[in-house]
């Protein structure tokens, strides 16, 4: 027979989809991570494409389905001129219908000769009763699979935002009245007015008059953003801002005046000259786009669209002003338009000028005074993209999955499975939100990505490298009115106040390197100056206690000059991000005269004079967004103590360590479900390096977080899906960098196991063990899969199939002592009735499963052995329905007529093991158990049936020979 396993290499790399900025670390972190052990187990955690392992849930092709002619079968009672009557009835039906849609009842046959023979399709041919009920002759794999009790069910692969909404914008024009002559500049966001709530980052355009505009300017970028699901308090928040007026110079009323509509020449010229030299901008006008409100209609009286992506409605204002129209996307210079959905026009035009700065905040306050609109329209393209996880088969086609067998990584080893460098950044060019979507046919490079807030409070594990903090200045109270805008940098410590900040802050303009500062608005004629702006920086890895933002206060003369105004200093404050980075509230400081060296430092505040008496005079607002730096402090101290046992600066016991991992019990569960594989893989590494006092530690905590998660499972499924996520996807045994975990994790567990076999107490834990043993079970054989692809990766010739893997004595011989403590534990559960018996039946016969595709078979056959002897004979019913369930799981394996004899002259042990239960069965008093032996023998023989590899004769004789005993055992029965 033909070498018929399954191909080449089992595991399958899935690209990991990028959707935050590529992590620009300081130069020193990013050349050696290994000083910050958890910081580079973070790191590879969410940089390391997921490996997929093809051939753990079963593949089976079949041959294409038999074709069978309908036919209406007739008994001895039938009325004959009934039954005439019917044929013609159908057949009249028949001229005009494909074959499957010919009823399917039974008996008379329309063959091709009848139905070009118009006498003989009306003579009705008795063909007697029919043998068996209709049914169709195709054999059903999946189907007959999925009623195996304890069947696994795999999962697609997780991504941020793969359920829910997405919706890309565009702004196509801003257009005004009194012309276009000056940059407009603006922001979008989505907004929830009800809560009054900043749901994500804000998408950054600029709008620049036709002289003004170079090859750059006609970018295609469109906003991209992300919601759960619709609601009618979800809009798109617009804020427009423009160059700071002159004072005395022309004012932002024009926009808004009854008469003259439009600028005169003067006008014009004077508003050109003065925003070429005017670097700094002021607040201009707002608007609010509802995305799903039904009480708003377009202005034409109508209803939305029924074209419109987003149901049930798009509006342009909330006063009826905007004008929401549908439309194809039309191509643009030669581009090909995007590829999925309707696109809707909205053109709003209740643009609310505003006269004085302002937050966010206050835009809903009802005392907020009315001002005159903007007489302009500005036109935005709004389209529901698709949403939801790509198919992991068809992924591929979009360029993140590589269906080929896993390539050689080039950073850690020569393991085929090495850190892939496909998400690495070369510089710091980046665009201010700086993602790119690999893979998704519905985004372009050139589309900003607005960063979705509430990934910060789901329960969902993060999947991505972020690592930013948004800076939300608010309020600046003077005793004297100023034209104040305020600079924020980045500094590492405060020893020299003329040290260059860090590189760290997003630009606000696409495709600029990350720049040492950024700056706000200005503020024009305020004693209290308010402020709307967003200002992201992006964080070093490691922060230190002298990590802080650095505040510089300025003030600016708007007075007509030949250059541009110079600002001037007004003061100076500082925040330190160790003691306030992770804090959502208001934060107040006070605001320095001058900066002195050590001006964080107590011995250098005393020299220190503040504005305003020393009040805490100016507000802010935090947003810390990393999947890096939990806000979770007994997650930190965890981190900390890993890092000193691995860096080996902790004492020997590692007893801060022990109490660390101790404490992980107490964690919150949004914070452990957001670091849960970074966790896991941290435990991993103490179960398989560390002592045994920290192993047994490790294990112990390691039960509680999976016993946690999966009691928290929204769909109650046995197997939680972000912890078969982990075990399908995510890990990969450390990468080949570190010795695979099967051997530790199989030593403690044992351990536990024989403790609680010999009557020691194990305490509760135990019980969660047995309930999450599937978890583990396939972590092992994962890991074990992952080493046999590294040993023989480069041994092999190409297109050869990778030969199985001999364990270890040791090893081998504690894997069955633990098997050998779960059976009893099956055992011995089954006879109270627990339904966990049942589940850990099936989640050791998917072990041993598994091990056929991975180890030397006949060490596996040791393995089913031991559990026939455990379940050997004719048992109570409940055991030997176990064992039943037991042989129908391993006996799917896709290599099952291909498995040798347990001794080198015997056949299929497997199949021989199979013959000999189903007989046991038969000869059982039990119909019900009785029954299910047989379905399974008439699964397999038409499994094999419809095998696409056995269709060759010598294959089908030799899958005869396999079952020849069932003739001599079927005979005694008969003579019985």
């Amino acid at each position: 027979m033909e070498n018929l396993s399954s191909t080449g290499n089992r595991f399958r790399r899935i690209l990991r989809q990028s959707f935050a900025a590529n992590l620009n670390l300081d130069p020193l972190l990013d050349e050696n991570l290994e000083q910050w052990p958890h910081l580079n187990e973070l790191v590879q955690c969410y940089r390391t494409d997921w490996v997929k392992d093809d051939s753990k849930y079963g593949c089976y092709d079949s041959i294409g389905p038999v074709s069978f002619q309908n036919q209406i079968f007739e008994g001895p009672d039938t009325d004959i001129e009934t039954e005439m009557h019917l044929a013609n009835a159908r057949q009249t039906k028949v001229d005009d219908a494909t074959d499957d849609e010919v009823p399917s009842t039974s008996g008379r046959q329309f063959t091709d000769a009848d139905l070009s023979d118009p006498l003989c399709s009306k003579v009705a041919k008795h063909l007697g009763d029919s043998p068996l009920p209709a049914y169709e002759p195709v054999f059903d794999w999946e189907n007959e699979r999925s009623m195996i009790f304890g069947q696994r069910i795999p999962e697609t692969y997780m991504l941020h935002y793969g359920s829910g909404l997405k919706i890309s914008v565009k702004v196509l024009s801003l257009s005004f009245q009194a012309g276009l002559v000056e940059p407009f500049y603006g922001t979008i966001c989505l907004y929830n007015m009800e809560r009054r709530e900043k749901l994500s980052e804000d998408f950054i355009f600029h709008v620049l008059p036709p002289e003004m505009q170079d090859a750059r300017s006609s970018s295609e970028t469109r906003g991209i953003f992300y919601l759960d699901a619709p609601s009618a308090s979800v809009c798109l928040l617009i804020q427009l801002e423009k160059p700071a007026s002159e004072e005395g110079g022309i004012t932002p009323s024009v926009y808004s005046r009854k008469e003259p509509v439009h600028l005169n020449e003067r006008e014009k010229q004077k508003l050109q000259v003065w925003s070429r030299i005017m670097p700094y901008r002021e607040s201009f006008a707002w608007a609010s786009v509802p995305l799903f409100d039904n009480s708003i209609t377009a202005a034409s009286g109508g209803s939305a669209s029924p074209s419109s992506p987003l149901t049930p409605s798009i509006s342009g204002s909330s006063s009826q002003d905007g004008i929401s129209k549908s439309g194809a996307k039309i191509t643009l210079d030669g581009k090909s338009s995007y590829s999925s959905g309707s696109s809707v026009v909205v053109e709003i035009s209740n643009l609310n000028k505003v006269k004085e700065s302002y937050t966010e905040d206050s835009l809903q306050d009802p005392k907020r005074k009315a001002h005159k609109p903007v007489k302009g329209v500005l036109k935005l393209e709004i389209e529901k993209l698709q949403a939801g996880s790509p198919d992991v088969e068809s992924a591929s086609e979009s360029g993140s999955v590589i269906n080929d067998s896993v390539e050689t990584g080039d950073q850690f080893s020569d393991s085929p499975f090495g850190t892939s460098r496909g998400n690495d950044s070369d510089g710091k060019e980046i665009q201010r939100n700086g993602s790119t979507a690999q893979g998704n046919p519905n985004i372009n490079s050139d589309d900003f990505q607005a960063f979705d807030f509430r990934t910060m409070t789901r329960n969902e594990p993060f999947l991505q490298l972020f690592h930013c903090l948004y800076v939300y200045p608010l309020t600046v109270s003077l005793s004297r009115k100023r034209n104040l805008f305020i600079r924020v940098e980045l500094r590492k410590d405060d020893a020299d106040v003329r040290r260059q900040p860090l590189e760290a802050m997003h630009p606000r303009e696409p495709g600029v390197l990350l720049q040492r500062w950024a700056q706000t608005q200005v503020a024009v004629g305020s004693r209290v100056a308010c402020y709307h702006d967003e200002v992201k920086v992006s964080l070093p890895a490691i922060w230190t206690p002298l990590h802080h933002l650095l505040f510089t206060f300025y003030h600016i003369d708007l007075q007509t000059k030949l250059e541009a105004p110079k600002p001037v200093v007004i003061g100076y404050a500082a925040l330190p991000l160790s003691t306030h980075a992770q804090l959502r509230s208001e934060i107040s400081l006070p605001i320095m005269k001058e900066l002195v060296p050590h001006y964080l430092q107590d011995s250098g505040k005393e020299r220190l004079d503040y504005l305003e008496d020393g009040q805490n005079v100016f507000k802010l607002r935090l947003r810390l967004c990393s999947s890096l730096y939990p806000v979770n402090e007994r997650i930190r101290d965890f981190f900390l103590e890993y890092d000193r046992h691995t860096l080996r600066t902790s004492p020997p016991w590692g007893s801060e360590l022990l109490e660390a991992i101790n404490s992980l019990k107490n964690v919150d569960s949004t914070a452990l479900l957001q670091f849960l594989q970074p966790i896991l893989n941290m435990l991993l590494h103490l179960i398989g390096n560390a002592g045994e006092t920290l192993q047994v530690a490790a294990f112990r905590a390691m039960v509680n977080i999976l016993t946690r998660v999966q009691q928290e499972s929204i769909d109650e499924a046995e197997r939680n899906r972000f912890l078969v996520n982990y075990v399908d996807y995510a890990f990969d045994d450390f990468g080949g960098r570190q010795p695979p975990v099967y051997p530790g994790l199989s030593t403690v567990w044992g351990s536990l196991a024989r403790s609680k076999a010999k009557g020691y107490r194990v305490g509760p834990v135990y019980d969660d063990v047995l309930a999450m043993a599937w978890f583990f079970l396939e972590l092992i054989v994962k890991s074990m899969a992952l080493e046999q692809t590294r040993l023989f990766y480069h041994n092999i010739p190409l297109g050869e199939d990778v030969p199985p893997m001999q364990l270890k004595e040791g090893v081998f011989r504690c894997i069955m002592q633990l098997y050998d403590c779960l059976l009893t534990e099956v055992h011995e559960r089954c006879k109270k009735g627990l339904s966990l018996a049942k589940r850990l039946n099936s989640s050791l016969a998917f072990f041993c499963y598994d091990l056929l595709s991975v180890v030397e078979p006949r060490q596996v056959f040791e393995l089913v052995s031991l559990y026939l002897d455990k379940f050997s004979g004719v048992c109570q019913p409940v055991l030997h329905d176990c064992k039943l369930t037991f042989l129908q799981i391993i006996c799917d394996h896709d290599l099952f007529v291909e498995m040798p004899g347990r001794d080198p002259s015997d056949r299929n042990y497997l199949s021989s093991v199979l013959i000999q239960e189903l007989f046991l069965t038969w000869d059982h008093d039990d119909l019900s158990q009785r029954a299910k032996a047989a379905r399974i023998l008439v699964f397999l023989l038409c499994k094999h049936e419809f095998d696409a590899r056995y269709q060759k004769p010598e294959d089908k004789l030799y899958i005869a020979q396999l079952y020849f005993p069932l003739i001599g055992q079927v005979h005694i029965i008969l003579e019985i």
